[in-house]
């Protein structure tokens, strides 16, 4: 048993101990509380926190663990065969937990490669985060997911990206697939994208009854769906048949924020990465690239901001893996929505709890309370005086991840 005395208790629900104490048997939270009302058994291993800050793991909502940072997705995927896109999934997923963030939604696994390296973690055969994995995604023939012309990421023979599929029949035969070979969850893609080299600005892909056969085929085996969706006439398709998040959104209006709220729809905006497609031009992108995330950042701002008036759930993804945004990075988007008006506290909460509900596992973790397992960082401090703290791995001093420890380089702790 240990006890974490002295620490700044950010709990991830909004609660704030000013020097609390969180005491951890095996796996678990078993007390929390301030330092005078906290009951220490004799024998327990004291650490003294020293005024620095304890809070949840952060999680991030929409990851791509197969693939690396790159200005050309389509070559980070197609120069490696399957086996080694496992072993670098796992990799970046070792990559991701030493950062801080203990739990991930992985959302598009080409070659289900993540599923592999989910059950390997889960089996405990390795150390690693907490894997939500969707399997491959479901896209239309020659979709956002084709990335090409030639659908050269959706081949079978290349491992593919996910399922190109043409009809509701079609459609349920995916879901089916991808909940046999073991999903956590669903990914759509029923728009188009702004990286889309051949496709230009976002554009609706799959049909109103398309999108309704892929809700009630994921619903019916009890399985959350993820769309990634630019547009507000295909955002409303899916909020209306029970998607549990909105991705990007980047061309999404009141109207779906509206919606959003009446049917509790979370919003994951992965902002940092159109930031970065907005300036573009310093790594290799395409003009049309960078005139669009432009263009759609000024809206999705916009958006932003009234979904914060409006109360709207607000997920924390990056879209890490995909273009030029690296694993391990999440606290970057917690600086770009803090810097559109979300403040500190609820940057860390959308990062933790919210993501925790979102991702269907709040029972289990997302906040430091007892009963809760000990996903647990302990930082060089405060971020909510500085958002930005997040992102120096230097003061990440602790990662906890079910009361294993992932990182320590505070030497008072052990």
């Amino acid at each position: 048993m240990k006890a974490f005395t002295h620490a700044r208790v950010i709990d991830g629900r909004g609660g704030y101990i000013p020097d609390g104490t969180v005491v951890v048997d095996g796996s678990t939270i078993v007390n929390v509380g301030a330092a005078s009302g906290v009951e220490i058994l004799e024998g327990t291993e004291i650490v003294d926190c020293g005024g620095r800050t304890l809070m949840p793991g952060l999680m991030d909502a929409h990851t791509h663990l197969e693939t690396t940072a790159s200005n050309n997705v389509i070559n980070e995927v197609a120069q490696y065969n399957l086996p080694t896109r496992t072993m670098r999934s796992y990799w970046n997923a070792l990559e991701t937990i030493r950062a801080g963030i203990t739990t991930v939604r992985d959302v598009a696994d080409i070659g289900d490669c993540v599923i592999a390296v989910r059950n390997v973690i889960n089996q405990k055969l390795l150390p690693g985060p907490r894997i939500i994995a969707s399997g491959k995604a479901i896209n239309q023939t020659g979709g956002h997911a084709s990335m090409s012309t030639e659908y050269q990421w959706s081949r079978p023979d290349a491992g593919g990206s996910g399922h190109c599929v043409d009809g509701e029949a079609e459609c349920r035969r995916a879901i089916r697939t991808e909940v046999a070979a073991g999903a956590d969850l669903i990914k759509i893609y029923v728009t188009s994208g702004l990286y889309d080299p051949f496709l230009g600005k976002p554009r609706d892909e799959f049909s109103q009854k398309e999108i309704e056969a892929l809700c009630e085929e994921a619903a019916n085996s009890g399985k959350k769906v993820a769309a990634h969706c630019h547009t507000a006439k295909s955002a409303k398709y899916c909020i209306e048949n029970g998607v549990a998040s909105i991705e990007h959104g980047m061309m999404i209006n009141e109207e779906t924020l509206e919606l959003m709220k009446a049917h509790g729809t979370f919003w994951v905006p992965t902002t940092i990465v159109y930031q970065l497609m907005a300036d573009g031009a310093k790594y290799g992108l395409g003009s049309s690239t960078i005139e669009n995330s432009r263009k759609a950042l000024v809206n999705q701002e916009k958006m932003f901001r009234k979904a914060l008036e409006m109360g709207i759930k607000i997920g924390i993804g990056t879209d890490c893996g995909g273009v030029l945004i690296n694993h391990g990075e999440t606290a970057r988007e917690l600086e770009c929505l803090n810097r559109w008006g979300m403040t500190a506290m609820d940057c860390i909460r959308a990062a933790t709890s919210a993501n925790a509900e979102l991702l269907g596992i709040d029972s289990i973790t997302g906040s430091v309370e007892t009963g809760k397992e000990a996903d647990i960082l302990i930082v060089d401090g405060d971020p909510l005086e500085d958002i930005r703290i997040l992102q120096n791995q230097e003061k990440i001093l602790v990662v906890m991840r079910g009361g294993e420890y992932y990182k320590d380089t505070f030497s008072g702790l052990r």
